[in-house]
């Protein structure tokens, strides 16, 4: 088909492209694309015959048209024409998706036409964003049932959230989830989008069949508008959307049926509310009824399937709605302007997750309710709209048998209404849906496992919505696969899903940095489980952020942290510990760590303290900076501990913590954080300047798990340098000959750390009376993780017990491939008390090995501990 320029800049476009050339004028970055809604039942479907009829049908329009006012719905070839700069999104009456440019064929059946055609044509020339309809529309259903909104049920919403066509609330629902669907995804909707934002510029209504033949629903249409109105604002976060409404007035002015008329006239009293002042606009569609004779067909509640009509209806909506948009402009009332993150498709996460996780507050114990309602917190409390996007289903959702499918189903007395009506309830908030597996055969709750079901699982998640999977680990090792290998089973599951859905890898912090997880996911856990109390925060924190899981040179692992490649110290513990002080230590580390944010407290039940500490845009802009460099330190002693986070914008981010028991001074030196001179510093959390600083800044007097979090520098300047990462030679066998482990850095230690070329407390190390200067000293419990990267052959050690162990104490000693997962065990001594044993084992084509020492408070020594690389 031809494409359709706008007329009023046909003529214009040469000499503009004229000027360009001439004056060597850059074009203007394009503005952000205008989104308007249209929704409704059957007449926002629209019945409009394209051709079928002898009248009334749009070529019959076109084609008597004397004024010339619909020519431009054809080109010069008679086809239906196609706007460049208009596009729509919807589905027909068979639920068949439909999207392109506008044109003819977008009503409920590729023959007939809506209100979208005029609509579209009259914003379109007005504006010159591109424009996006969202058309969601269904045929025979009612404000009273179908489109019920929330609040209109009562103050704590629905009941239970809608699952079948038949709820209250459901088709509410799917408009909502459907908006939102849209709204992320902008980029397959609008041709050459490029991130240049969009604005929800307005919302266009058009239904009342339904609730005007029913009594009981005509009765409380006014009532259930009135919410619907709220609820759509406050699902959509627009508390001023322009919300334009298009009477039910299909029988014109000849209709005197009490109910149509009680419905006309609750549509048309929403102007007289107060608080609707200024922000909604009411079209009397009476006088766009025609006549049966002049028509395709007898159905008044069609509009007698009159193509005219319907653009006449489109034309006065989109002309309120212009009229509505600019009262508001003189008022100085403006819409957001929004992003759409994840337009370039390369990232899933660009920056750090945010979003609420079930475990940490209700453990096994959820259900239906608690996630209605912590979807529902998400929005009013604001969190949604401070970045929280995901809300996680953790373990024990689903049932403890699979169906004869073998697919999982949900646990039918926590969740009803299955899984699928779960998500499509956290998606209608503007919430994306994230759930829990195990790649075991059993979670860790003992529930189904995904192992050997994985494709399946990944379909059935793909189907239900889902847009986050944390994949946990128990009972994985029974599965005889390495983490890269049940990895790579799930993210070549998910790709062939079709769906793009973020996977955490949740392993105990086994090395996924090292590894590869970057290859399958796009973030990994690096510590064990934390609990609510402040140390183990700490603990959690250490493993990202410090020596906690790698070598001490590393300074934790920034290096290897990114988009789509986030290091997770687990769940927040934010309003689960003792005290504000704490909460807010912990949510300054995680977000100078670049740590995912995932709150994990009932928020239901939160107080003012914790939901301010979780809604600190301030701290919150630190962690999802778009430069996304995670924090390091620069400092760590005596408990006292300073993180430096350079920033996009020229500045950096400072943590200055007391971990100690007394109260102390702690000053960062500016050589610590890459900046000199006088520095401009901000208190992120007061939200408050403090001036300019020469040289250095002193916290002073920070008592115990008190800090500072600082933006130092000024906004414009160079980007401030990061630490140089450790090279690979530094970690990675990379030369032929002999290397021995403890000339290169350990990149996963779980448990006690090695001491390199000693024994554990310092001294000679020595095997069988030997003194050895090459090895490694270890205490146990100890694993650590070399980085052979494929060039070695051979791994040669010779250990034994130290003999500082307790008398009749024994130890183990073990070599495997990788990690522990994959449970492929290249040596064990067994369980040795005194004597030496000596390792030559093939290590050929593996990329890391793995050295593990176990026993109770024993001491062990890996004596002359090297690889032969030939």
């Amino acid at each position: 088909m031809i494409k359709q320029s706008k007329s009023k800049y046909s003529n214009r476009l040469p000499l503009l492209l004229l000027l360009v050339l001439c004056l060597g004028l850059k074009a203007t970055a394009q503005q952000p694309i205008k989104i308007i809604i249209l929704a409704g039942q059957s007449n926002m479907q629209g019945h409009g015959e394209m051709e079928k009829g002898e009248k009334g049908n749009l070529k019959w329009v076109i084609e008597n048209d004397k004024k010339g006012v619909y020519q431009h719905l054809v080109d010069e070839n008679g086809k239906w024409s196609e706007r460049d700069d208009v596009f729509i999104y919807t589905w027909d009456k068979f639920d068949s998706i439909k999207s392109g440019k506008l044109s003819a064929g977008y009503g409920a059946f590729d023959t007939t036409i809506g209100p979208e055609l005029g609509f579209g044509h009259v914003i379109g020339d007005h504006y010159e964003n591109k424009i996006l309809l969202i058309k969601t529309s269904w045929g025979g259903k009612s404000l009273a049932v179908d489109f019920r909104p929330p609040s209109a049920v009562g103050e704590s919403g629905y009941k239970r959230i809608p699952s079948q066509p038949k709820d209250t609330g459901y088709y509410y629902v799917q408009m909502l989830s459907t908006i939102h669907k849209v709204l992320d995804n902008l980029q397959e909707y609008v041709p050459d989008y490029q991130g240049e934002g969009y604005e929800l510029a307005g919302f266009g209504w058009h239904q009342g069949w339904n609730d005007r033949v029913t009594k009981t629903a005509n009765k409380y249409y006014e009532e259930n508008l009135i919410h619907f109105i709220k609820d759509i604002r406050k699902d959509l976060g627009t508390p001023t959307l322009p919300f334009v409404i298009a009477t039910t007035g299909m029988k014109g002015w000849e209709d005197k049926d009490p109910r149509a008329l009680s419905l006309m006239n609750a549509q048309m009293a929403m102007t007289s509310y107060p608080e609707f002042k200024d922000n909604i606009s009411v079209v009397d569609t009476r006088d766009f009824y025609i006549e049966t004779e002049d028509s395709p067909s007898k159905q008044f509640y069609h509009w007698n399937r009159n193509a005219k009509s319907y653009l006449l209806i489109g034309e006065a909506l989109g002309k309120a709605m212009i009229a509505l948009k600019e009262q508001q402009t003189a008022y100085n009332i403006h819409q957001e302007i929004r992003n759409v993150p994840s337009y370039d498709s390369k990232f899933l996460t660009p920056t750090p997750p945010m979003g609420w996780n079930s475990w940490n507050a209700f453990e096994k114990d959820i259900d239906e309710k608690k996630i209605k309602e912590i979807a529902d917190y998400m929005v009013s409390s604001g969190m949604r709209d401070a970045g929280y996007k995901y809300l996680v289903l953790d373990d024990a959702w689903m049932a403890p048998e699979r169906n004869e499918k073998r697919q999982l189903v949900a646990d039918s007395i926590k969740f009803p209404g299955g899984m699928k009506a779960v998500g499509d309830y956290i998606h209608s908030k503007g919430l994306k849906y994230g759930i829990y597996e195990c790649r075991g055969d059993k979670t860790c709750q003992n529930l189904p496992g995904s192992f050997e079901h994985e494709q399946i699982d990944m379909d059935s998640f793909a189907e239900w919505g889902v847009d986050y999977i944390k994949l946990d680990a128990c009972f994985a090792r029974k599965n005889g696969r390495l983490s890269t290998e049940d990895f790579d089973v799930y993210h070549k599951a998910i790709l062939n899903t079709g769906r793009p859905m973020v996977l955490s890898i949740s392993d105990f912090g086994s090395g996924a940095w090292a590894w590869g997880g970057k290859n399958y996911g796009q973030l990994w856990r690096t510590s064990m489980d934390i609990y609510p109390r402040i140390q183990s925060v700490y603990r959690c924190a250490e493993t990202s952020g410090g020596d906690g899981a790698i070598h001490p040179a590393f300074k934790g692992l920034w290096q290897f942290a990114g988009p789509d490649s986030w290091n997770d110290p687990d769940m927040l513990q934010v309003g689960n510990l003792k005290s504000t002080v704490e909460d807010k230590a912990h949510f300054s580390l995680w977000s100078i760590l670049a740590a995912p944010i995932m709150a994990g407290n009932d928020l239901r039940t939160m107080s003012d303290e914790v939901k301010n500490i979780l809604l600190a845009s301030e701290v919150i802009a630190i962690n999802q900076d778009p430069r996304a460099h995670q924090g390091f330190k620069v400092y760590d002693k005596d408990s006292l501990e300073i993180y430096n986070k350079p920033l996009s914008d020229g500045t950096t981010a400072v943590l200055m913590l007391n971990k100690g028991e007394k109260r102390s001074d702690i000053t960062v030196q500016w050589d610590q954080i890459g900046v000199s001179g006088t520095q401009n510093i901000r208190d992120l959390w007061l939200q408050k300047d403090l001036g300019k600083f020469n040289g250095s800044f002193t916290a002073k007097n920070l008592g115990k798990h008190k800090h500072l979090l600082l933006k130092i520098g000024t906004v414009g300047s160079a980007p401030v340098a990061g630490p140089t990462p450790v090279p690979e030679e530094k970690y990675t066998v990379t030369k032929n000959g002999t290397t021995y482990l403890s000339d290169i850095y350990y990149m996963l230690k779980k448990g006690n750390a090695p001491v390199e070329n000693k024994n554990f407390h310092g001294k000679p190390l020595k095997v069988g009376g030997k003194k050895y200067e090459k090895g490694l000293g270890v205490k146990s419990n100890s694993e650590v993780m070399y980085r052979l990267n494929g060039k070695a052959q051979r791994f040669q050690a010779v250990v034994s017990l130290d003999k500082s162990s307790p008398k009749g104490a024994t130890g183990r000693f073990q070599v495997m491939v990788e990690e522990k997962f994959g449970g492929r065990i290249l040596f064990d001594s067994g369980n040795i008390k005194k004597g030496k044993v000596n390792i030559d084992i093939d290590v050929s084509g593996l990329d890391f090995i793995l050295l593990d020492f176990s026993g109770k408070k024993v001491f062990g020594n890996w004596g002359d501990a090297k690889v032969i690389s030939e």
